[in-house]
């Protein structure tokens, strides 16, 4: 259902109160034992949140930098097509923006026209700060909705019919182009405005390290909130020359998440089949990666124990035990084929690329694995052969 929009004036936004879990026996969290690696444009992305309640361990990297000021070129022919039809709804994101682009309409002596366009607008702001902008110029009808997002706005919208409609958004976010696409899909003749410029972000390190980490598997899931943060990306494991690398790791064993199809696209350009949300809303992604990233689980029955191997951890009858990444690489090599004995070289052509590991570290990865799953006696040496999993 969608959020009813509130008036400023009468209502003031708020958050919704989570609900506490059910009194009993631990439960173990479906994304407890994964690493997800959020790709976004803030350092403290407010996405970790679910994810880390969810169970997962949240790596979070800036991917990219936006700043309050738009490019002169691409905001005036923005401005022009607001202008060359009357506009049906107003979507305001950020007063300071906002502000920027009427300054700028000032310059180009079109700040008199747009003010009487939003004037036959119906007019939606993000939160209040947003309203205040825009009563600046006189009106005061202005809605937005409880939860004083521009998200939840952009949902209402989308849950009415919308074909037909000449909808202004102004876009202070890159991630707010795959709802305005979704608006498109419905039928929606969308404007974006653009009231920020996207960038790099300050230290490629961080994209380095991410797309290391990727590589080896050290990671279970990434998720992409932008074009902009997916082609960093690329551009950063090409530029240091492990684009192949990471493109394997993302075919084959990482699961990448994207916001939509915009911020899939680059990834499908390079033959990567990400999971992709299904109108771009934040959400959609946590659910995606509670619904998907369990799937990738191997499970197995060795006697009288169930187990679970998990990204970076395994669960052996409910008792979640933490394990590190070359032991449970070779662990999830034996589970794939139970029983069987596999030699070191049979286990290292099973080794996710990247693990650089000779018959030595196998051998201390075999021991480290029986400590931790002490007293299970899951795994078998086979002398002169190899090892197995118990049957």
């Amino acid at each position: 259902m969608a959020p009813p929009l509130t008036n400023p004036r009468r209502a003031a936004g708020g958050y919704a109160a989570g609900g506490s879990g059910e009194s009993g026996s631990p439960v173990i969290a479906p994304l407890t034992g994964y690493t997800v690696a959020l790709a976004t444009e803030h350092r403290r992305p407010a996405l970790a949140v679910p994810l880390q309640e969810a169970g997962a361990k949240v790596l979070a990297v800036q991917a990219l930098r936006t700043v309050a000021q738009p490019g002169e070129d691409e905001l005036r022919a923005a401005t022009e097509q607001c202008l060359a039809a009357p506009i049906e709804d107003l979507i305001v994101t950020s007063p300071f923006g906002f502000r920027a682009w009427l300054a700028s309409a000032q310059r180009w002596h079109l700040a008199d026209r747009l003010t009487t366009a939003f004037g036959r607008a119906r007019l939606l702001a993000r939160d209040g700060a947003a309203a205040d902008s825009l009563r600046e110029l006189g009106p005061r009808e202005i809605w937005s909705t409880a939860a004083a997002s521009t998200e939840e706005l952009l949902r209402y919208l989308l849950a009415h019919p919308v074909a037909g409609r000449r909808i202004v958004v102004q876009v202070d976010t890159p991630s707010l182009r795959e709802l305005c696409r979704a608006l498109r899909r419905q039928g929606a003749d969308v404007v974006e405005v653009p009231t920020y410029r996207a960038h790099p972000p300050n230290h490629s390190e961080h994209l380095r390290r991410l797309a290391d980490q990727l590589i080896r598997r050290q990671i279970d899931a990434i998720a992409l909130t932008s074009p902009e943060a997916t082609e960093n990306l690329l551009e950063q494991a090409e530029h240091d020359r492990r684009l192949p690398n990471l493109l394997n790791a993302l075919c084959d064993d990482v699961t990448a998440v994207c916001l939509g199809p915009l911020t899939a696209a680059p990834l499908v350009a390079q033959g990567v089949r990400p999971l992709i949300g299904p109108a771009g809303y934040t959400d959609d992604l946590v659910a995606t990666l509670i619904a998907m990233l369990p799937a990738n689980a191997v499970r197995v029955e060795l006697g009288p124990h169930q187990v679970e191997i998990r990204g970076q951890a395994v669960v052996v009858d409910d008792q979640l035990i933490p394990v590190q990444p070359v032991p449970i690489a070779v662990l999830r090599s034996l589970a794939r084929s139970p029983g069987r004995v596999m030699s070191c070289a049979d286990i290292r052509r099973n080794m996710p690329a990247g693990a650089a590991v000779d018959d030595h570290a196998i051998e201390m990865a075999i021991s480290r694995l029986r400590r931790a799953l002490n007293g299970t006696q899951l795994i078998h040496t086979v002398i002169r052969r190899g090892y197995r999993l118990a049957s």
